[in-house]
């Protein structure tokens, strides 16, 4: 694993760390990451939404 890959797995395990962020928006950002469209723009939408359908359930 790279020195990139490095960082995103403790930045993912610090953000599943966080009782406060939902578990799906970490899920996403993933995909996201995986997907290879990573943007400011991107990440903003993927945690907007998250948090949205987490206070609706």
């Amino acid at each position: 694993m790279g020195i990139q890959g490095e960082i995103f797995e403790e930045f993912f395990r610090k953000l599943s760390e966080d009782e406060a962020i939902p578990s799906s928006i970490i899920e996403k950002l993933k995909e996201l990451l995986e997907s290879g469209e990573v943007s400011q723009e991107r990440i903003f939408e993927v945690i907007k939404r998250g948090y949205n359908d987490a206070s609706n359930d």
